[in-house]
């Protein structure tokens, strides 16, 4: 593959453009540890407890990205999920199995319709989930919605105990007669731009234990990302990936480019320049594209003192929509925006979320 040509010509997309009245926009948000109002637990310890205002910010963030479908992470529940996006306000949504799974109900995808009353749940303990929600009047069809379990690959502590990763969620979305196959990810923390072992990238994660390393756990989550992307390749889908990768795809450089994105496209080129990874080649676009993020920019030590300052100041993206060749048609690179809480303040970070909601326009045909 040649993947430097891939690159310059998401690049040179990248030129200005208009949403016109076909377009239904796309949009992405990790929404920190995001728990209903009145929930008495957290997922952390010391996680902020939001208070009316901060829901209200919330909602009022969310017109201001303007999407017509969000792909989310970091959700606790379907009440949590309706904090934001109100079924009552004519908003619909739907959170992993994984949810299910872990209140002892049957691993299936908990969908809050319109007039239903979204659910919350049970126990004192919360933990993150991968979720999607819409607007009824959005001109756009969503299902059917299915778990991705397999990303799951698990992570051991150092004391030997085994811990779940967050599950993918499978949505199709249809506007007009455009069809999108959208895989919505949250992967594993604390590996954004170290070195990845390639050999983890062909290796089935079952046949495997689980990993005490951050970056051998990100390593093994490849293969079952790659594998749900080239299904979608075989099968002529229009497909997405998109969510929080926790992983800087931007830090690579010619040749060299990021692991994650070599697991992903399956090129991946060794010190002699040739290929070592002997699956199918696949041409994958990203938006953003080499542009800094502009989440919480304002508030930002832009002159670092120590090396952990220096990495929250580093403001290249870990939040990406990923597509194909074939949904590249329908979906316009240069319209991807990230909408920043501005003007901010150190606290509003905390109270709001930690990420920033990011929109893509899709064209319905």
């Amino acid at each position: 593959m040649n993947y430097l040509k891939i690159a310059v010509i998401t690049l040179l997309c990248a030129v200005g453009s208009s949403a016109t009245a076909a377009d239904v926009k796309l949009g992405n948000w990790n929404i920190q540890t995001l728990t209903f109002a009145g929930d008495p637990h957290t997922v952390f310890p010391d996680d902020y407890v939001r208070k009316t205002a901060d829901f209200s910010d919330l909602r009022l963030w969310r017109d201001q990205a303007g999407g017509d479908v969000f792909f989310l992470q970091e959700v606790t529940s379907p009440a949590a999920i309706d904090a934001v996006f109100p079924v009552s306000e004519g908003w619909q949504h739907c959170i992993s199995g994984q949810y299910a799974l872990d209140q002892g109900a049957v691993s299936m995808p908990a969908c809050t319709r319109s007039d239903e009353t979204a659910s919350k749940p049970l126990g004192d303990s919360r933990s993150q989930y991968t979720a999607v929600a819409w607007r009824n009047q959005a001109g756009v069809n969503v299902g059917p919605v299915a778990d991705y379990a397999t990303l799951n690959v698990k992570s051991a502590d150092g004391d030997g105990t085994i811990r779940d990763l967050r599950w993918g969620l499978d949505v199709t979305v249809v506007a007009g007669a455009a069809r999108l196959r959208v895989l919505v990810v949250h992967m594993k923390s604390g590996c954004f731009d170290d070195r990845i072992n390639f050999r983890l990238f062909t290796v089935d994660p079952a046949t495997t234990a689980p990993q005490k390393d951050a970056c051998d756990t990100l390593g093994r989550q490849m293969f079952p990302l790659h594998a749900w992307i080239a299904a979608r390749e075989a099968g002529g889908d229009a497909w997405m990936v998109v969510g929080d990768f926790n992983r800087r795809l931007d830090a690579g450089a010619g040749r060299n480019q990021d692991e994650v994105w070599q697991a992903i496209t399956a090129y991946s080129p060794g010190f002699d320049g040739h290929d070592r990874d002997s699956r199918q080649d696949i041409v994958v676009y990203r938006a953003p594209y080499k542009v800094a993020a502009t989440c919480w920019a304002d508030t930002s030590n832009s002159l670092p003192a120590t090396l952990s300052d220096s990495d929250d100041y580093n403001m290249l993206p870990i939040e990406f929509f990923l597509f194909g060749s074939i949904a590249r048609a329908n979906l316009d690179p240069a319209s991807e925006r990230q909408f920043a809480w501005t003007p901010s303040i150190p606290e509003d970070l905390k109270r709001l979320s930690d990420h920033c909601p990011s929109t893509i326009n899709f064209r319905a045909h």
